[in-house]
């Protein structure tokens, strides 16, 4: 079932944020560390909900087992570009063993009615290069192609990698 999250539910994602985060720790040590405590974690949302995230939980038994959290980005009209009200899907999470079950696509389909309910144009994600899997189910979404960000990267003096 496709339930909002409270703070009650912060625990539980914090879990699950460990999971999501470990895949970008282990393919961008540069950018991305595993040293949080679950005291941060657990603050980093509720931090995110009280600056507007709104996230959603696939819960079976009460339990999330898997989530989604977005939040607006609604920009006005400007010389050059149309005004935009659209929703920026920042994470989504399935629990390893919840996974392949159409978990992930109940999340946005949810998300999606959700926030086409309230408006929006349509959604936005970034998918990190070396994820295929998410890449894969934010193109059976319909989601496609816009921008292509690059990335060149300086060794910092001093500093070795890892």
């Amino acid at each position: 079932m496709f339930t909002p999250c409270d703070s009650t539910d912060i625990p539980a994602l914090a879990v699950t944020l460990r999971g999501l985060h470990g895949q970008h720790v282990a393919h961008v040590p540069h950018r991305f560390h595993d040293r949080a405590s679950e005291a941060e974690l657990q603050e980093f949302f509720a931090t995110a909900m009280a600056e507007g995230a709104q996230l959603r939980a696939y819960r079976v038994g009460g339990v999330p087992r898997g989530y989604l959290m977005w939040r607006w980005r609604c920009s006005p009209a400007t010389a050059l570009r149309h005004p935009q009200r659209r929703a920026e899907l920042e994470h989504i999470w399935v629990e390893p063993s919840w996974r392949r079950r159409g978990v992930a696509r109940r999340l946005i389909a949810g998300f999606e009615a959700e926030i086409a309910g309230q408006g929006a144009e349509g959604w936005t994600t970034t998918v990190h290069a070396f994820n295929a899997p998410s890449r894969a189910l934010m193109l059976g979404a319909g989601a496609s192609g816009v921008v292509e960000v690059l990335e060149k990267r300086f060794q910092a003096p001093g500093r070795t990698s890892g």
